[in-house]
């Protein structure tokens, strides 16, 4: 039997397996090109209903929404546990926080406000916000029910249509997020769940009847989806890597600090864009603030998902796992130490399970591949500081700026820090908030524009001005005689 070598490839299909067991979670389909193209299509019917529709009644599709949500927060964080090997506990909160991102949009969505403009007499000027029409979502695999709700409600409460493109990791809690979304009252394709690897995506990304995309992943795919959306002139918001810096000060609550920077490090086995992955620590205090995260990292309840007394669980893939463990190779082969974990933790050791302890290491330098790449995993690097100028210089020397963090009890110091990060977001004697109002976006290579907040507006809207002649008398013409 021959091929010719124009023939058509079925995709993959996409086989979902669990890190915490190894097994088949489910296999699907992967969407062809053919399916893409009929996506968009329906999508921009779907998008025009959607418009026409009273803003009354897409407030109440949408708090309709909210209240499926959280009526099936336990079947979607279980989905992502399973998928993903997300703690049971955190995606239960990952759920409700999205019901609560859909009451806020609800609450938006007759909020499109345009400005009236100063001209001159007998002319009346205006501005109106319209929706671009058909957004492309692509989303990461680290907050799968989450990023489907939180990444589409501002398209959608703008008057959007969406097309979701999950990893191929973890596209169930999407699919059944699209099915409780056309039970609240959603039109029929107004949101469409794409499932298929980063093929699917970048057919999104650079397809013709697609108007916008958000995008939340790697810089080195969000520069692809940049370049290939530029080519349509389509709106981005792009959430990409992060190597956030997280600075103690001699001044700080050491206890607080050190919980702080446990959690901002080991949250979702540290497979969070924001985690704050630096630690910039002075070294008047960094012998004594290291014991205290040995101390507290060793406390630290590693193991199933599903168990709601777990705290860390399995990254999500073979791969991930690979990666965080060369990581953890090279800066002990750089001259740094691994001070704690480095590998599977000791009761685990002979389960199944992508399981990588707490990792602490010490004797970071800047120049290191753990200092400067993003590594996505539960592994904090330590460095030290003499002076705030040395802190500022070590905290911006990355090509990320997405988040950062200050430990102080100085509110002028604070200040200051605050100013002199390059960085989209600062936390002050806090780890990583995040929330519907707030504004989440980075600097540098960690993105473009907003996700949330009403900075997210702007990238799903277009603004038109509208000029109309009110004045009476003779039409005023610079061409006397004509």
């Amino acid at each position: 039997m021959t091929t010719t070598l124009d023939a058509p490839t079925a995709p993959a299909d996409v086989v979902v397996i669990s890190p915490t067991t190894g097994e088949t979670v489910a296999t699907l389909p992967s969407a062809t090109p053919a399916e893409v193209d009929v996506a968009v299509e329906r999508a921009r019917a779907a998008q025009r209903e959607w418009w026409g529709m009273t803003s009354d009644n897409r407030s109440r599709v949408l708090w309709r929404w909210s209240e499926l949500l959280d009526a099936h927060a336990e079947e979607l964080a279980t989905l992502d546990a399973r998928c993903t090997g997300k703690v049971i506990r955190d995606g239960l909160s990952e759920v409700r926080t999205a019901a609560r991102y859909a009451r806020y949009w609800a609450g938006q969505t007759d909020k499109l406000f345009g400005d009236q403009l100063a001209d001159v007499p007998g002319r009346l000027s205006y501005t109106i916000r319209e929706p671009l029409g058909v957004f492309g979502v692509i989303i990461p695999w680290n907050a799968p029910s989450l990023g489907s709700v939180s990444r589409t409600l501002p398209p959608l409460g703008c008057g959007n249509a969406v097309i979701v493109k999950p990893s191929e990791f973890s596209p169930l809690s999407a699919l059944r997020n699209a099915e409780l979304a056309r039970e609240a009252g959603f039109p029929e394709h107004l949101y469409q769940v794409l499932v298929g690897a980063g093929e699917v995506g970048a057919q999104l990304s650079s397809h013709p009847g697609v108007d916008g995309i958000s995008f939340t992943g790697s810089v080195t795919t969000g520069r692809k989806v940049n370049i290939a959306a530029a080519e349509g002139f389509k709106r981005t918001t792009l959430e990409l890597g992060g190597k956030s810096p997280v600075v103690v000060f001699p001044d700080a609550d050491l206890d607080d600090a050190a919980l702080g920077v446990l959690i901002g490090i080991l949250m979702n086995a540290g497979q969070i864009c924001a985690a704050n992955s630096r630690l910039l620590v002075h070294e008047s205090i960094a012998d004594e603030f290291v014991e205290r995260l040995l101390e507290r990292a060793q406390r630290v309840r590693v193991g199933d998902p599903l168990d709601p007394e777990t705290q860390v669980g399995p990254v999500v893939c073979q791969r991930q796992y690979d990666k965080v463990m060369d990581f953890i190779a090279s800066a002990e082969a750089e001259g740094a130490t691994v001070a704690v974990g480095g590998g599977r933790p000791v009761h685990l050791a002979d389960d199944r399970g992508l399981y990588i302890a707490p990792t602490i290491i010490t004797n970071v330098q800047p120049d290191m591949h753990v200092s400067r790449e993003e590594v996505f995993g539960p592994v904090l690097g330590v460095s030290t500081f003499s002076t705030e100028e040395e802190a500022v210089a070590l905290a911006n020397d990355s090509e990320f700026g997405l988040s950062s963090y200050v430990w102080t009890s100085d509110a002028a110091r604070l200040h200051r820090m605050a100013e002199l990060i390059e960085a989209g977001v600062v936390h002050g004697n806090t780890y990583l908030v995040m929330d519907v109002q707030l504004p989440f976006g980075g600097f540098k290579s960690s993105g473009v524009s907003n996700a949330f907040g009403n900075e997210a507006i702007e990238a799903c809207t277009q603004v038109k001005r509208i000029t109309l002649r009110t004045g009476q008398g003779p039409l005023p013409s610079p061409w006397p005689g004509v």
